[in-house]
């Protein structure tokens, strides 16, 4: 591919398509960020679990929503939506 630099209009400067394969010694920083990526994802999955279970715990243990989303640092309404239980759906008393 050719371009041409903005400053230097009469010039034009080859560029090169990256290659797919990385060169070696850049491929490996790569790597170690890519397993470090997959371990915090794996944390983020475990701490998510930690806190649905805590809430929960707090929810059956009579603690209010609003207590609970102190705790988090987020509105009452938005740790409700996130943590709440879906119901059972109402039986409609059509006679």
């Amino acid at each position: 591919m050719t371009s041409t630099a903005p400053d230097q209009p009469n010039e034009s400067v080859t560029v090169s398509a990256p290659t797919e394969e990385p060169t070696a010694h850049i491929a490996r920083p790569y790597r170690a960020l890519e397993r470090e990526l997959e371990r915090a994802v794996r944390d983020r999955v475990e701490v998510t679990l930690r806190v649905t279970a805590a809430v929960n715990a707090m929810r059956d243990g009579g603690c209010s929503w609003a207590d609970i989303a102190r705790i988090l640092g987020t509105a009452p309404q938005t740790a409700h939506k996130k943590y709440s239980k879906p119901r059972a759906p109402r039986e409609s008393n059509d006679a």
